[in-house]
């Protein structure tokens, strides 16, 4: 089975990896120690933010945000095409999540309908970086925040390395949500890292990560929301080799698209010029006329490819929030886009014969229903 996604450590540091991690168990600091620290201050200096947090999850990077920015009884607008945790973050942190459409072209938050969406309760607005993909509207997105007032924050827990303009992804808002889930770009099994210029947040989130904890009293409500040691070991070995992962996943990307571009029951999403995608995903659109659901079983069960959507149901279209009153029709451009996307394998140990066999698989399936 070719899978969707792998995490990949490469075989020269599983040694010094372990040789670590066997020092931190000997020497008992196991959370929040020098490991941790080094990993904060080389992700901050990666994205070129002037502090980096790291916690135990995205999820948590979100709430944390949100939180310090008091968004209690306000408004976040939030695009529907993103894991729930974007929007579920919302109410963790007091307030309600408004969810957005979604552009075709781009599958990230729409700003004409972002402006439908600002209601005088809306105190914030998340945009997420689909798929590695930065997203290409952001001066539109900015401007709106700026001319309302609204604090923007990106959620880049697909976007590690990605790049728009001269900047990177993570320091071009308030602040920024990274999550190391073990398919992201680079991972730590499981954790999140906040960044930001604001060093009052980054105070703020150092101590809520710690139960509240700040000059040695626990000054308000926290969690146990803590990264371990053995964590930002593996962060620190995957944060060295990021730029490597990147450039293979854009080769991988740049195949599919050569072996590919003559489909026209398969459409591509583009970057933006000056942009770089670090391809967390590789999103397609199948064209309306294939069953999708019929293609991934197609693929699995006679070709052992694993195929999957992003997101689909979108959010608003999950249980909880049908019963919150979302409801088909609603957001109709994600609600019709999102039923034809797919993601192709993507991950760094792929190998050549494996891409020329998703490209002929996916040839041959597309080209029996069509």
């Amino acid at each position: 089975m070719i899978p969707s996604a792998k995490p990949h450590f490469m075989e020269e540091d599983i040694k010094p990896i372990l040789s670590e991690i066997e020092v931190i168990l000997r020497g008992g600091k196991l959370a929040l120690g020098e490991k941790v620290l080094a990993f904060e201050q080389k992700f901050a200096a990666y994205t070129g933010s002037q502090h980096a947090i790291a916690v135990n999850s995205g999820t948590s990077t979100l709430e944390i945000i949100l939180r310090y920015y008091g968004i209690e009884q306000q408004e976040v607008v939030v695009p529907t095409n993103s894991f729930v945790a974007s929007a579920n973050a919302v109410f963790f942190a007091g307030g309600t999540p408004v969810l957005a459409d979604i552009r075709e072209d781009t599958l990230c938050l729409d700003p004409t309908d972002l402006k439908k969406r600002i209601t005088k309760k809306t105190k914030a607005v998340i945009v997420v970086h689909l798929a590695g993909l930065p997203c290409p509207q952001m001066a539109e997105i900015i401007d709106i925040c700026d001319r309302n007032g609204l604090v923007l924050i990106e959620d880049a827990a697909q976007a590690h390395g990605a790049i728009l303009g001269n900047k990177k992804i993570g320091s071009l808002s308030a602040a920024a949500s990274f999550s190391f889930f073990s398919t992201k770009v680079i991972t730590t099994g499981e954790g999140g890292m906040i960044t930001t210029d604001d060093g009052k947040l980054s105070d703020y989130a150092r101590s809520v990560r710690h139960h509240g904890y700040e000059n040695d009293l626990f000054v308000r409500l926290g969690h146990n929301w803590r990264m371990t040691e053995i964590q930002a070991v593996l962060g620190l070995y995957q944060l060295e080799r990021i730029e490597q992962f990147i450039r293979k996943r854009n080769e991988v990307a740049s195949r599919y698209r050569e072996l590919l571009a003559d489909l026209k029951k398969l459409r591509f999403i583009d970057v933006p010029l000056g942009a770089r995608q670090s391809y967390y995903k590789f999103p397609v659109i199948i064209d309306a006329s294939i069953d999708t659901v019929k293609l991934m079983a197609e693929m699995k069960q006679k070709h052992q490819i694993a195929l999957a959507p992003l997101y689909y149901p979108p959010i608003h279209l999950q249980p909880f929030y049908r019963s919150l009153g979302y409801r088909e029709g609603q957001l109709p451009v994600a609600e019709r886009v999102l039923r034809q996307q797919l993601c192709l394998p993507m991950y760094y140990a792929i190998a050549e014969q494996e891409i020329r066999q998703v490209a002929d698989a996916l040839r041959q399936c597309l080209g029996a229903q069509g």
